[in-house]
Parts: C-alpha cells; structure tokens; sequence
C-alpha cells in the first residue's frame, strides 16, 4: 500500500470538508467596499439613519451554526452551515453596497443621462415607445411587475442549488461574480451616475407603469447637493448605468446552466425580467447590455481565480505525499 497517497488522500478530505463557501478574494472586495463606504461617508459627510440592524440576524446565523455543531456532520448538515454562511455574505456585502453606492454619489460626477439616452438613439431603440407599449398591455406590465421583483429570491437560488448538489467549487465562484459585480457597478454608477430616462418624459402620461425600481430622483438630488446629510429614508436603488438587474438576469441562469429544468425555466423568466428592467427599473437599453457584460465578464474573472484556487490548494496537497517515501 501507497501510504504517500493514502496520507494526501485523507488530508485532502479533511481540507475539502473544511472549505469555505466564501473566498479570500470575495471577503477582501467586501472588505474593500465597506472601506470604499466609510471614506466617501466620512469625507461627504454623509449618514444614512434607516440601516436596517442586522446584529439579530447575525447573531442568528451564529447560533444556527453553533446549534449545527451539535448535530451529526452528514452531507445535508454541511450544507446548512455553508448555506447560512453564504447567505451571511450576501446580505453584509448587499448592506456595505448600499452604503457605498450613496456615499459615492456624493461627490456628484457629471450625469450622463443625455449621453446614454443617445446611446439609446443609435442603436435605434425607443424607451419612451417600448415603454407605452407595455402600459397598454396590463397583462405584461404585469409580469415585469413580478419578474422584476424576483431579483433577491434569484441572487439566493444560485446559492441554494449549487450548496445543496455539493459544488463548493461552483459556489465559491458565483458568490466571488457576484461581488465583482456588485463592487463594480457601484463604482462605474458613481463614475456616471444617471437619473435615467424618466427624466426626459412625463410619468402622468402612463397609466400602469410606476416606475417601482427607478433611481429615487429626490434622494439622488439631495446627494449631489454640498454640505452634510442624513438620510432619513429607506436607500433604494441608486444605480443606473449598468443595471444590476440585468446582471442577475444573466448570471443567474449561467451559474445554473447544468440543471436542465431550472435553467429553462431562468431563461423564459428572465427573458421578462430583462424587459422589465427597462420599463419598471426606467433603465436605458444601454444599461441592460453593460449589465449582461458585467454579468459574463465577472463570471469569467471568478472562475479563473477560482480555478488558480483550486491548483494552488492541490498543489500544496500533493507536495508532503511526494515528500513521503512510498511504503508498500
């Protein structure tokens, strides 16, 4: 018998049982962007007085776990830890977006409507047209109505399906796009922020359409103003260009391509989630483009790092087993 590889063998169980659903490279953008947040908060003067608390909800998902300990480590237990671990992450990461996304507005970069508007005019796409085509049809309005507020339940779904197959690997990449993403959007959003392009039309003149995803025009007003702020209202989607929206659109149903079902499903419900982003988020075509491409490029990013990951950790795996002489 090998007892080499019989060592690297049982050590490398050991390891993978270990293994975190979140990466180093994931915890560090989140770091980054909590960071990002503080200083533009701290040098605008900016606070935000209706965060909601998460110290009960934190402080749940450490009892779950600690509860969890107690139980018999079998294969669906794992996946509990590593699911409430995930959807930890998410939600922490989600809270230091919001604030980051607000404070960086503050320092009012030029906005960009006229510019992505145009966009819109050369590719030959109408929104104001689209858009009154889908007030007249309150069967489809309806729809993106609740495709478009599908959004939480699709950031979760990934999570859940790949937690549960037992792909580490696989769940370790979405959650690491997901934040490249999300940290991504937040700053190019600051960079070229945008009203959109209810700021060139008149919103009495729709009778269905409530625009229930657009950037809060008040609230982003109110931060391009000087001097100090609090932010007594509940923060809303501040983004514009790109649309997040759009970019879960996309990498949702890329992250779940191998299961059949779901992914034909994702497809047909997307399909209406996408549409919707342009009437209910009141996004310029332009955005759900740049966002399907910040969907691809950052699944592509993470899974090469992922990847890199996984080769350094197996690398390391098999130096003691080649250090040892073999016994037979």
């Amino acid at each position: 018998m090998n007892f080499g590889l019989l060592f690297s063998k049982c050590r490398g169980a050991a390891i993978q049982s270990r293994i975190s659903p979140v990466s180093r490279p994931a915890i560090l953008l989140t770091l980054g962007l909590a960071v990002i947040g503080l200083i533009a908060s701290v040098a605008t003067s900016f606070t935000v007085a209706t965060l909601p608390n998460i110290a009960p909800f934190v402080l749940g998902i450490f009892g779950l776990d600690v509860l969890s300990q107690f139980a018999p480590q079998t294969r669906i237990v794992e996946a509990v830890q590593a699911f409430i671990y995930g959807v930890m992450y998410l939600v922490v990461t989600c809270l230091c977006g919001v604030i980051a996304a607000y404070a960086l507005q503050r320092f009012a970069f030029p906005l960009q409507d006229q510019h992505l508007a145009n966009a819109d005019l050369a590719l030959g796409l109408n929104w104001e047209g689209f858009a009154h085509w889908v007030d007249n049809h309150p069967a489809v309005q309806n729809i993106f109505y609740w495709t478009y507020h599908s959004i939480a339940a699709q950031i979760a779904l990934p999570l859940l399906v790949l937690v549960f197959a037992g792909q580490p690997s696989e769940v370790r990449t979405y959650l690491l796009a997901f934040t490249i993403a999300f940290v991504t959007t937040i700053i190019i959003s600051a960079l070229m922020p945008a009203v959109g392009p209810i700021v060139f039309v008149d919103r009495s003149g729709f009778h269905l359409l409530q625009f229930t995803g657009a950037t809060p025009i008040e609230q982003l007003m109110r931060l391009r103003e000087a001097g100090p702020l609090i932010l007594r209202e509940s923060p809303g989607g501040i983004a514009t260009f790109p649309s997040f929206h759009a970019t879960i659109a996309v990498l949702t149903p890329l992250m779940l391509r191998r299961y059949r079902r779901i992914f034909v499903a994702l497809l047909i419900l997307n399909a209406f989630m996408l549409g919707a982003t342009v009437t209910e988020g009141a996004h310029y075509f332009v955005d759900i483009f740049a966002g399907a491409a910040m969907a691809l490029a950052a699944y592509a990013l993470a899974n090469r790092i992922i990847g890199m990951e996984g080769r350094v950790a197996e690398a390391e795996l098999d130096a003691p087993a080649q250090a040892l002489p073999a016994a037979r």
